[in-house]
Protein backbone atom coordinates (compact mmCIF):
# COMPACT_ATOMS: atom_id res chain seq x y z
CA UNK A 1 0.00 0.00 0.00
CA UNK A 2 2.79 2.77 0.77
CA UNK A 3 4.49 1.77 -2.74
CA UNK A 4 1.21 2.51 -4.27
CA UNK A 5 0.66 6.08 -2.46
CA UNK A 6 4.52 6.91 -3.40
CA UNK A 7 3.67 5.54 -7.15
CA UNK A 8 0.86 8.31 -7.23
CA UNK A 9 2.32 11.17 -6.00
CA UNK A 10 5.49 10.70 -8.05
CA UNK A 11 3.15 10.96 -11.03
CA UNK A 12 1.06 13.94 -10.45
CA UNK A 13 5.16 15.61 -9.46
CA UNK A 14 5.67 14.18 -13.33
CA UNK A 15 2.45 15.67 -15.02
CA UNK A 16 2.34 18.92 -13.13
CA UNK A 17 6.23 19.64 -14.62
CA UNK A 18 8.15 20.60 -17.60
CA UNK A 19 11.19 18.00 -17.48
CA UNK A 20 11.81 17.12 -21.15
CA UNK A 21 12.23 13.42 -21.64
CA UNK A 22 13.07 11.02 -24.77
CA UNK A 23 9.03 9.45 -24.75
CA UNK A 24 6.77 9.71 -27.57
CA UNK A 25 4.71 12.28 -28.13
CA UNK A 26 0.92 11.37 -26.86
CA UNK A 27 -0.02 11.25 -30.36
CA UNK A 28 2.09 11.26 -33.40
CA UNK A 29 1.02 13.08 -37.27
CA UNK A 30 -0.43 9.59 -38.55
CA UNK A 31 -3.29 10.03 -35.78
CA UNK A 32 -6.24 8.93 -37.57
CA UNK A 33 -9.94 8.92 -37.13
CA UNK A 34 -12.27 6.64 -40.02
CA UNK A 35 -15.92 6.95 -40.79
CA UNK A 36 -17.19 4.23 -43.28
CA UNK A 37 -14.82 5.23 -46.68
CA UNK A 38 -12.89 8.17 -45.28
CA UNK A 39 -10.29 8.73 -42.75
CA UNK A 40 -8.77 11.84 -41.06
CA UNK A 41 -5.60 12.78 -40.14
CA UNK A 42 -3.17 15.43 -39.74
CA UNK A 43 -0.69 16.70 -42.33
CA UNK A 44 3.00 16.15 -42.37
CA UNK A 45 4.77 17.69 -40.19
CA UNK A 46 1.51 17.96 -37.76
CA UNK A 47 0.79 16.14 -34.21
CA UNK A 48 -3.27 15.20 -33.73
CA UNK A 49 -4.20 15.67 -30.45
CA UNK A 50 -8.01 14.99 -29.58
CA UNK A 51 -10.23 17.00 -27.43
CA UNK A 52 -13.21 16.98 -25.79
CA UNK A 53 -16.03 18.69 -28.17
CA UNK A 54 -17.65 21.70 -26.61
CA UNK A 55 -19.50 25.18 -27.29
CA UNK A 56 -16.34 27.14 -26.23
CA UNK A 57 -14.00 24.88 -28.69
CA UNK A 58 -16.64 25.05 -31.57
CA UNK A 59 -17.15 21.47 -30.92
CA UNK A 60 -13.52 20.73 -32.14
CA UNK A 61 -12.61 17.04 -31.78
CA UNK A 62 -9.13 16.35 -33.55
CA UNK A 63 -6.84 19.40 -33.30
CA UNK A 64 -3.51 19.15 -35.43
CA UNK A 65 -0.41 21.20 -33.72
CA UNK A 66 2.66 22.25 -34.98
CA UNK A 67 5.66 24.21 -33.09
CA UNK A 68 7.80 25.71 -35.66
CA UNK A 69 11.10 27.05 -35.09
CA UNK A 70 13.34 29.85 -36.43
CA UNK A 71 16.90 30.73 -36.02
CA UNK A 72 16.14 34.20 -36.71
CA UNK A 73 13.50 35.95 -34.44
CA UNK A 74 10.31 36.53 -35.61
CA UNK A 75 7.28 39.14 -35.18
CA UNK A 76 3.41 38.37 -34.41
CA UNK A 77 2.67 39.16 -37.92
CA UNK A 78 5.55 36.95 -39.43
CA UNK A 79 4.31 34.16 -37.69
CA UNK A 80 0.65 33.84 -38.85
CA UNK A 81 1.38 34.95 -42.41
CA UNK A 82 3.96 31.48 -41.87
CA UNK A 83 0.86 29.53 -40.35
CA UNK A 84 -2.02 30.85 -43.53
CA UNK A 85 0.35 30.09 -45.93
CA UNK A 86 0.60 26.38 -45.10
CA UNK A 87 -3.61 26.39 -44.44
CA UNK A 88 -3.12 26.78 -40.79
CA UNK A 89 -3.40 29.11 -38.26
CA UNK A 90 -1.56 30.75 -34.80
CA UNK A 91 -2.74 28.61 -32.29
CA UNK A 92 -2.00 27.98 -28.46
CA UNK A 93 -2.58 24.61 -26.46
CA UNK A 94 -5.76 23.69 -24.51
CA UNK A 95 -4.48 21.01 -21.88
CA UNK A 96 -1.57 19.64 -20.45
CA UNK A 97 0.29 17.18 -23.00
CA UNK A 98 -0.06 19.61 -25.90
CA UNK A 99 1.14 22.17 -23.70
CA UNK A 100 4.20 19.25 -22.99
CA UNK A 101 4.31 18.97 -26.86
CA UNK A 102 5.79 22.44 -27.63
CA UNK A 103 7.93 22.61 -24.38
CA UNK A 104 9.43 19.65 -25.96
CA UNK A 105 9.76 20.57 -29.83
CA UNK A 106 11.16 23.88 -28.97
CA UNK A 107 13.78 22.68 -25.76
CA UNK A 108 14.92 20.16 -28.82
CA UNK A 109 15.59 23.10 -31.25
CA UNK A 110 17.04 25.24 -28.28
CA UNK A 111 19.47 22.57 -27.64
CA UNK A 112 20.57 21.86 -30.68
CA UNK A 113 21.29 25.55 -31.74
CA UNK A 114 22.92 26.47 -28.07
CA UNK A 115 19.85 28.49 -27.17
CA UNK A 116 19.54 28.90 -23.46
CA UNK A 117 16.27 31.08 -23.08
CA UNK A 118 13.56 32.01 -25.88
CA UNK A 119 9.89 32.28 -26.45
CA UNK A 120 7.21 31.03 -29.35
CA UNK A 121 4.27 33.41 -30.29
CA UNK A 122 1.08 31.67 -29.61
CA UNK A 123 -2.69 33.00 -30.39
CA UNK A 124 -4.25 35.46 -28.58
CA UNK A 125 -4.95 38.71 -28.28
CA UNK A 126 -5.36 41.68 -25.61
CA UNK A 127 -9.21 42.52 -25.49
CA UNK A 128 -9.96 46.16 -27.01
CA UNK A 129 -10.95 48.04 -23.79
CA UNK A 130 -7.24 46.79 -22.31
CA UNK A 131 -5.57 48.03 -25.12
CA UNK A 132 -4.73 51.46 -23.16
CA UNK A 133 -2.82 53.59 -21.00
CA UNK A 134 -5.31 54.35 -18.34
CA UNK A 135 -3.71 53.05 -15.62
CA UNK A 136 -7.63 53.33 -13.30
CA UNK A 137 -8.98 50.58 -16.37
CA UNK A 138 -5.63 48.74 -16.47
CA UNK A 139 -5.98 47.67 -12.36
CA UNK A 140 -9.76 47.38 -12.83
CA UNK A 141 -12.12 44.11 -14.20
CA UNK A 142 -11.54 42.92 -16.97
CA UNK A 143 -8.15 44.15 -17.72
CA UNK A 144 -6.57 43.03 -14.04
CA UNK A 145 -8.45 39.43 -14.65
CA UNK A 146 -5.60 37.26 -15.50
CA UNK A 147 -8.80 35.02 -17.07
CA UNK A 148 -10.37 37.82 -18.93
CA UNK A 149 -7.81 40.47 -20.17
CA UNK A 150 -7.25 38.35 -23.14
CA UNK A 151 -8.68 36.28 -25.79
CA UNK A 152 -8.12 33.85 -28.26
CA UNK A 153 -8.37 34.67 -32.37
CA UNK A 154 -9.04 31.25 -33.27
CA UNK A 155 -12.40 29.66 -32.07
CA UNK A 156 -11.29 25.87 -31.86
CA UNK A 157 -9.15 26.27 -28.67
CA UNK A 158 -11.31 26.04 -25.38
CA UNK A 159 -9.19 29.25 -23.28
CA UNK A 160 -9.91 27.58 -19.79
CA UNK A 161 -6.94 25.70 -19.14
CA UNK A 162 -4.32 28.04 -20.74
CA UNK A 163 -5.24 31.08 -19.09
CA UNK A 164 -4.07 28.95 -15.98
CA UNK A 165 -0.82 29.07 -17.32
CA UNK A 166 0.11 32.80 -16.87
CA UNK A 167 3.55 33.39 -15.88
CA UNK A 168 2.58 34.80 -11.58
CA UNK A 169 2.77 38.18 -12.68
CA UNK A 170 1.56 38.03 -16.21
CA UNK A 171 -0.23 39.47 -17.21
CA UNK A 172 1.03 42.43 -16.03
CA UNK A 173 0.21 46.30 -17.54
CA UNK A 174 -0.62 46.24 -21.14
CA UNK A 175 1.89 49.11 -21.60
CA UNK A 176 5.25 48.41 -22.99
CA UNK A 177 8.80 50.63 -22.12
CA UNK A 178 12.04 50.36 -25.01
CA UNK A 179 14.16 51.22 -22.46
CA UNK A 180 14.81 49.32 -18.77
CA UNK A 181 14.86 52.81 -16.83
CA UNK A 182 11.25 54.03 -18.15
CA UNK A 183 9.94 51.18 -16.20
CA UNK A 184 10.09 53.60 -12.89
CA UNK A 185 7.38 56.61 -14.93
CA UNK A 186 6.16 54.69 -17.43
CA UNK A 187 3.89 54.35 -19.59
CA UNK A 188 6.10 56.92 -21.46
CA UNK A 189 5.26 58.67 -24.85
CA UNK A 190 7.21 55.77 -26.60
CA UNK A 191 5.82 53.14 -24.62
CA UNK A 192 3.13 50.76 -26.64
CA UNK A 193 0.68 48.03 -25.64
CA UNK A 194 1.95 44.53 -25.09
CA UNK A 195 -0.87 42.81 -27.00
CA UNK A 196 -0.05 39.32 -28.00
CA UNK A 197 1.24 36.30 -26.00
CA UNK A 198 4.42 34.08 -25.88
CA UNK A 199 5.17 31.05 -24.32
CA UNK A 200 8.62 31.40 -22.22
CA UNK A 201 10.84 28.33 -23.28
CA UNK A 202 13.23 28.26 -20.14
CA UNK A 203 14.73 24.48 -19.58
CA UNK A 204 16.43 25.03 -16.78
CA UNK A 205 13.60 26.82 -14.66
CA UNK A 206 10.93 25.25 -14.27
CA UNK A 207 8.87 28.41 -12.66
CA UNK A 208 9.08 30.07 -16.12
CA UNK A 209 9.09 26.96 -18.48
CA UNK A 210 6.26 26.74 -20.63
CA UNK A 211 4.60 29.62 -19.12
CA UNK A 212 2.70 32.52 -20.82
CA UNK A 213 4.33 36.26 -20.96
CA UNK A 214 2.44 39.21 -23.14
CA UNK A 215 4.78 41.39 -25.55
CA UNK A 216 3.96 43.59 -28.38
CA UNK A 217 2.82 41.88 -31.44
CA UNK A 218 5.49 43.88 -33.50
CA UNK A 219 8.32 42.73 -31.62
CA UNK A 220 10.77 39.83 -32.37
CA UNK A 221 12.96 40.91 -29.53
CA UNK A 222 11.91 43.11 -26.37
CA UNK A 223 14.18 46.35 -27.05
CA UNK A 224 14.28 47.05 -23.09
CA UNK A 225 15.71 43.33 -22.41
CA UNK A 226 17.69 42.59 -25.72
CA UNK A 227 20.22 41.05 -23.82
CA UNK A 228 17.59 38.60 -22.27
CA UNK A 229 16.99 36.17 -25.16
CA UNK A 230 13.62 34.58 -22.98
CA UNK A 231 11.66 37.76 -24.51
CA UNK A 232 12.94 36.68 -28.10
CA UNK A 233 10.07 34.63 -30.54
CA UNK A 234 12.29 31.98 -31.70
CA UNK A 235 9.20 30.27 -33.05
CA UNK A 236 5.56 30.12 -33.64
CA UNK A 237 2.79 27.39 -32.81
CA UNK A 238 0.42 26.70 -36.01
CA UNK A 239 -3.09 24.64 -35.59
CA UNK A 240 -5.94 23.58 -38.45
CA UNK A 241 -8.09 20.28 -38.46
CA UNK A 242 -7.25 17.06 -40.04
CA UNK A 243 -7.35 16.26 -43.50
CA UNK A 244 -10.01 14.35 -45.30
CA UNK A 245 -8.98 11.44 -47.41
CA UNK A 246 -10.55 8.64 -49.39
CA UNK A 247 -10.18 4.71 -49.28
Amino acid sequence: MKQSWLFLALLVVLTRSFVVDNASDSCSEEEEEETDNTKVKCPKHYIGFYRTPNDANNQTKLWCLRAVMSNEPVSQARAQEACEAEGSVLSTFANFDEQKYIVKRATKHFNHRNITNGSLWLDGARIDECQTFDITKQTSAPCNDKKQVFRLIDPRTDPKYVWTQWYRTSPTWAYYPFRTEDYVTYPTADSVIADCIQMWISPRNSDRNGQLHSLNCDMAVAPAKINEPLYTNYGFVCGRPPVLSFY
